[in-house]
């Protein structure tokens, strides 16, 4: 099956792309700039021009005083973003407002993830982007650059809860500031279309983050697309969000910036997040959707690093299945029953410094058999263990719950498709732990598939999706 009129290409496999034989007709679609969207030309007068003119809010100059605490927070450094440019532009309109140096403070806002150590705010992340000028690191570090720690009550308050019924429970430097700046981007993420209000989420309590992370939210069929208007999860982080600023009894001022495919800047948007949403949508959907037919087969390169981990992880290569497969407007990308094959390293190693709660959650999925019962069953024992959150304070570990919104999001990958298939896999027995399959080659995943779809399948290739800004699938 599938031997006829081949085409050859080649797709992202770790840290150096193989050659593969896939049927001519199959679809290719690979990230690439837009000519009539092209990316702007000096970013950091953007950034000037955004704050000078913000939406729904008051310029920073009229928020803030002499006597003035601020707090700019950031997207942690996993995330990609313009923080690198868009701090220093901030601390300058600040001392222009009259705001004291000593009075401002820098938080990561890192949810979940990791406590990052300073090295990681230097240099370039993993080898790939920079973070923070490293002169601003040694200006404000330790003392006045806090990592927010989702699992600390000290350094946490209980807000109530929102209109959705979830709690919110979120780091007391946003009752202690006079005013939060919030840098972040706006990225195509599965979890609400696109990222944003990041304060919702980086600055929450594991608790009150696991009240929008729960299955019965991102599993529920409202969730499992990328229209980040009509996307129920967005609606319980939208209600978060409102019920923080109504108990702190003001405005968190966001500063967003939007990507192009290559992860240049696009534009660039400020004020109040509501007021921002739109626009900074729209400008992101002119960026990120790509017109695609259906598939019955999507094949997908696995670079190196894919969000939270290496791709020899077997957890993160069904995230990268997920994130594929949830990022579509009008149908799925792929059809109900069709087959993706990653193409991936994959030997099962997990990281045991930076993921000890992932190596723990595996085994109990493999036990729990689904992602609905693993948080059933699970959740409390893992967010009270002793051993990884020390490992979490003090080690710079994930949290111990982090793999449970993980899990919860890829059962729809799991459901949906037929099969999943890790193609040359360097451990055959690590896809399976995660409800995946092993195939040795690629050409024995599409025997596979074909078994299954027929062999007039509408194939899908992207060669190179997690090396860009994740392309969103506008499905014909």
């Amino acid at each position: 099956m599938f031997r006829m009129n081949r085409k050859k290409l080649f797709v992202d496999r770790w840290d150096e792309p193989i050659e593969i034989s896939v049927p001519a007709s199959s679809v290719v679609i690979q990230a690439e700039p837009k000519p009539d969207y092209p990316a702007l030309e000096d970013p950091v007068a953007a950034i000037r021009d955004a704050l000078a003119n913000p939406l729904g809010m008051p310029p920073l100059r009229d928020l803030v005083g002499s006597s003035s605490k601020v707090a700019i927070a950031f997207d942690d450094p996993l995330k990609y973003g313009p923080k690198h440019l868009a701090v220093p532009v901030l601390l300058d309109e600040l001392e222009h407002a009259g705001v004291k140096r000593k009075n401002i403070t820098l938080i990561s806002a890192n949810g979940t993830h990791d406590k990052p150590p300073k090295e990681d705010f230097t240099g370039f992340y993993r080898g790939q982007y920079p973070v923070l000028p490293d002169e601003i690191v040694e200006e404000f570090w330790p003392d006045r650059f806090l990592n927010h720690d989702a699992h600390d009550p000290a350094g946490l308050i209980n807000m109530g809860t929102s209109r959705m019924g979830d709690l919110v429970e979120h780091n007391k430097i946003l009752i202690e500031s006079d005013l939060t700046v919030y840098v972040g981007s706006v990225f195509p993420l599965i979890w609400g279309g696109y990222s944003g209000e990041g304060v919702v989420i980086g600055l929450g309590s594991a608790r009150s983050i696991y009240s929008h992370h729960k299955f019965s939210v991102i599993g529920a069929p409202d969730s499992v697309h990328s229209d980040p208007r009509m996307h129920g999860y967005r609606r319980h982080k939208d209600a978060v969000m409102d019920k923080i600023e109504e108990y702190i009894g003001k405005k968190i001022f966001y500063l967003n910036g939007v990507p192009d495919p290559t992860g240049n800047w696009a534009g660039f948007f400020a004020g109040h997040y509501k007021a921002i949403q739109q626009p900074q949508w729209e400008c992101a959907d002119r960026q990120h959707l790509h017109g695609s037919p259906q598939a019955d087969v999507i094949i997908a390169g696995m670079a190196k690093y894919l969000l939270y981990g290496d791709t020899r992880n077997p957890i993160v290569n069904i995230v990268g299945a997920t994130t594929i497969m949830r990022s579509w407007r009008n149908k799925p990308v792929l059809r109900k029953g069709g087959v993706i094959i990653l193409v991936s390293k994959c030997d099962g190693c997990i990281d045991p410094v930076k993921h000890p709660s992932y190596i723990h959650a595996l085994d109990l999925f493999e036990k729990s058999g689904s992602a609905e019962a693993l948080e059933k069953n699970h959740l409390d024992s893992l967010i009270r263990n002793e051993e990884l959150l020390d490992r979490y304070h003090n080690r710079s570990a994930y949290s111990p719950v982090h793999p449970i919104w993980l899990f919860n999001e890829n059962q729809y990958a799991l459901d949906h498709a037929a099969k999943v298939i890790i193609a040359t896999a360097e451990n055959p027995d690590a896809p399976a732990r995660v409800g995946a399959e092993y195939a040795p080659t690629v050409d024995d995943a599409l025997e596979r598939a074909g078994g299954i779809t027929g062999a007039d399948s509408r194939i899908l290739v992207l060669p190179n999706y997690f090396s860009y800004v994740p392309i969103l699938f506008l499905v014909e």
